[in-house]
């Protein structure tokens, strides 16, 4: 069976109001949008200081001038039939109840043959496997678990908010250390200051959060980097590694290294994985987490008290569209397929005179817009390092793309802590997980609109 015929779709935004169905079904912080940013009084402390979500503010704003969307990380495209057959048998056979709160005995089993061998290790799935709803409820899982109130958490960035968030939330710090570039062509050219990162390791540090591929450069950390990273934590007893690794089957170039796999690290690290993500199912929020008894079991209790357990059926589905991808080399064809809308993004960007930031991994590409004519207060790189987010450049090329070419895609600084955000004012992310057609239409109305790159 072609690739085609399993993976890819034909879904066009042939209306509003079928476009308007998709964005608000994929963000339900957008329910209610009139009410988006009213914070009740009786809300606590830690959560007003939350900064309102890009990905809500943008969603919205590409509902409103009805946008193809670049933006929102969530494929347009149908899963892939064994996917939704998988679906159908475990609804008719009646997976409807309960099951164990660290993972139905069905699914774990199956990730424990499927995962082992990746870690080089005989992983015991009563204990060292967790099923979660989705990486981000592993993620503030792992957070809720393992940090206090004054402890640090140090974050690779540009990071996903998820553990900022979860971290603002139990009171404690977040501490970011920035990846860096001069003037990069590949997310390759990303590289981590070791020195820097040791800098802002201390006895405080519980977390430290790492995200390979990474989100949002593409960046695949290398085997030589994550062994000079284990390095540096294994000088801190209490220091555990939170690896979200949700992309690994999104590799271009290079290998996808576990950190979790290096030696002393299995003991100190939860590796994140998703169900959403391999198989381009993000609305069935299936997330499975590895690492040893003592980290698991802990986040399985905050996993128990918020949600008890991940949909059963789902569960079984997710079990069986495993063993299924095995047999039919699934990983492969993903794989193959993303490299293609990888490659066909950066050269319609690169026809409409912009620069993309070709990622080895992932599903989203960093693009310089230096040359996309906007009038702006602050030279780029040189905004005050307090300058609030909506007001930096990169917001405002991203509304402007928006609003007069119909294409949204996410300011970049808007996952960098303050001091950091002027390393990413001329970046906005794109995503490129979408059907040819849609790349094209958004091509398109990015040249028709006359902000296609101009020298500046």
């Amino acid at each position: 069976m072609k690739l085609a015929g399993r993976l890819n779709g034909s879904v066009r935004w042939q209306s509003s109001s079928f476009h308007s169905k998709l964005q608000w079904e994929s963000d339900p912080t957008l329910a209610k949008p009139a009410n988006r940013t009213t914070m009740s009084p009786l809300s606590s402390a830690r959560m007003a200081a939350v900064e309102p979500s890009v990905f809500a503010e943008f969603t919205e704003l590409a509902v409103r001038h009805n946008a193809i969307n670049l933006g929102a990380g969530f494929p347009n495209f149908p899963i892939p039939d064994f996917v939704k057959e998988a679906a159908i048998d475990a609804i008719k056979d009646d997976h409807n109840q309960y099951t164990r709160p660290a993972g139905h005995p069905v699914l774990v089993d199956v990730l424990a043959k499927h995962y082992s061998p990746k870690f080089g290790r005989e992983i015991i799935p009563e204990t060292e496997i967790a099923v979660v709803g989705g990486a981000t409820n592993a993620i503030f899982s792992a957070v809720m678990a393992l940090v206090d109130p004054g402890d640090e958490v140090v974050c690779i960035e540009p990071y996903f908010d998820a553990p900022k968030i979860a971290t603002d939330l139990m009171g404690a710090k977040t501490i970011g250390v920035p990846l860096r570039a001069d003037w990069a062509q590949s997310s390759g050219d990303w590289k981590l200051d070791m020195d820097e990162l040791a800098a802002a390791l201390s006895d405080r540090t519980k977390l430290l959060v790492l995200n390979t591929p990474h989100n949002p450069t593409g960046k695949v950390f290398s085997r030589e980097e994550l062994q000079a990273i284990s390095e540096l934590v294994q000088k801190y007893p209490k220091l555990v590694v939170l690896s979200d690794e949700v992309y690994e089957y999104m590799v271009y170039e290079g290998e996808h290294v576990r950190i979790g796999s290096l030696p002393g690290m299995w003991e100190r690290t939860l590796s994140v994985y998703s169900a959403g993500k391999t198989f381009s199912a993000t609305g069935w929020r299936v997330g499975y987490v590895f690492g040893p008894a003592p980290l698991v079991v802990p986040l399985v209790r905050v996993h128990q008290a918020s949600n008890f357990c991940t949909p059963t059926v789902l569960q079984v589905a997710t079990a069986s569209a495993l063993k299924e991808a095995e047999r039919i080399n699934y990983f492969d064809d993903l794989q193959k397929m993303m490299k293609g809308k990888r490659d066909k993004l950066a050269d319609l960007l690169r026809m409409a005179n912009l620069e993309p930031i070709v990622p080895e991994g992932g599903y989203f590409m960093l693009c310089d817009t230096t040359k996309v004519p906007i009038a702006h207060p602050h030279p780029i790189w040189n905004a005050p390092e307090d300058l609030p987010l909506p007001e930096r450049r990169d917001f405002a090329v991203c509304r402007i793309l928006t609003e007069r070419a119909g294409v949204t895609a996410i300011p970049a600084s808007a996952f960098y802590a303050p001091k950091h955000r002027h390393i990413t004012d001329s970046l906005a992310r794109f995503c490129f997980c979408k059907t040819d057609e849609t790349l094209e239409a958004a091509y398109e109305r990015i040249v028709r609109s006359g902000l296609g790159g101009q020298w500046v």
